[in-house]
Formats: C-alpha cells, sequence, structure tokens
C-alpha cells in the first residue's frame, strides 16, 4: 500500500511539473533530493552506531540501572509491567530525557534500542503491547522542556529571541501527551468490554 501511496505522488509530482513547464528543473531535483537522502541516512547510521555504543557502555557500567532509580516512581506507574527490568527503565529514561531537551537526533538511535527491548517483553509480538502503546505515545506526544534544536534552528534563521517557543512548546506538549495518555487508558479499559461485546454479537449470529 505504502509502495502504491510513493508511486501516486511521484507520479502526481511528475505530472504537475510537465503541465506548468518545469520539467527541466526535475532531473536536478532528484539528483539533490537523493544526495540529502544519502548523506541524512550516512549521518543517522554513523549515530545510531554511537549511541548503540554508549548504550552499551551505560549498561555494562551501571549508569542504566542508575538512571532508571531516579525516573522508577513515574516508570512504575506508566509501565507497571516492566518495574523489574531495571535495564529497559533505564534505556526508557534516557530516551525520554533526549526529548525532554530536544535532541530528536540522539532521541531516535534509543528510541529504536528502547523498541527493541520492549519488544522482546511482549508476548503478543505481531500486535503493539501497552508498554510499547505508552512509549510511543511518549516520543510522539513531544513533550519538550528545553526545545534545542529548534532553539538552534531558529537562531540560525535569524530569530531575535529563538527561546520565545519555551514557554508555548511546554503547554502544548504537555496538554497532547496528557490527553493521548489518558485515551490510551481509557481503551485499555474498555477493552475487555468490546471483546465481550464482540463475542456476544457473535453468540447472537451462530
Amino acid at each position: 500500500m505504502i509502495n502504491t501511496i510513493w508511486m501516486l505522488l511521484l507520479g502526481l509530482g511528475i505530472g504537475a511539473a510537465a503541465a506548468s513547464g518545469k520539467t527541466a528543473q526535475i532531473t536536478p531535483i532528484i539528483f539533490d533530493s537523493s544526495r540529502q537522502a544519502i548523506e541524512f541516512a550516512f549521518g543517522l547510521a554513523g549515530m545510531i552506531a554511537f549511541w548503540s555504543g554508549m548504550l552499551k557502555i551505560a549498561e555494562v557500567s551501571g549508569i542504566t540501572p542508575w538512571i532508571a532509580r531516579l525516573f522508577r516512581p513515574l516508570l512504575s506507574l506508566l509501565f507497571p509491567d516492566l518495574k523489574h527490568d531495571q535495564t529497559t527503565l533505564g534505556m526508557i529514561s534516557l530516551t525520554i530525557a533526549a526529548n525532554l531537551l530536544g535532541l530528536g537526533n540522539v532521541a531516535t538511535p534509543l528510541g529504536l534500542k528502547t523498541m527493541e527491548r520492549l519488544q522482546s517483553h511482549n508476548a503478543q509480538p505481531e500486535q503493539a503491547s501497552n508498554s510499547i502503546c505508552i512509549f510511543m505515545i511518549l516520543i510522539f506526544g513531544g513533550l519538550c522542556v528545553i526545545p534545542s534544536t529548534l532553539i538552534a534552528i531558529r537562531s540560525q534563521a535569524g530569530s531575535t529571541n529563538p527561546a520565545l517557543i519555551l514557554i508555548p512548546l511546554l503547554i502544548i506538549t504537555s496538554l497532547g501527551t496528557t490527553f493521548s495518555l489518558s485515551l490510551n487508558y481509557l481503551a485499555i479499559k474498555m477493552k475487555p468490554w468490546v471483546v465481550k461485546s464482540k463475542m456476544r454479537k457473535t453468540d447472537e449470529n451462530s
């Protein structure tokens, strides 16, 4: 399905360029985009390799469990199934800390390694576990205290007050994350009722 969507978008883009008489720009754009994609891929691969090594060092040296203990009160509520796995909780803590500081390039490799750990605890690998859903909510909720990457981008763009977004961003991301966690909690509570309702309908139809 995703391949069909990409081909459709590509076809529409080429068609729009041809209709507007800008076909000469297609080839340079393709080459430039390909170059940017390769640069991004190599940069991300290097970042993943570096932080994977740092995670291993933190795990072996005992730093990861120590960080997990700092976040234990909160993480024990959000991840009750993992409260005895200090390594996984430590990796979750590192990922959340990177996001709180707005370090998206750091959080990406950390999040990938953390997701591998969470999947290893998943009793049904073909479905997302509750812990995985909560972790994804925390990551995509975008909760951020110091958006360092955004501040750097605004500063490079010539903003006179690049840190002006601190308070609004904190409020918005806090509300979004809280609302998403509430919906997830409601879905978990409703799941047994939904399953029973489906079973009841199946029995009635049979």
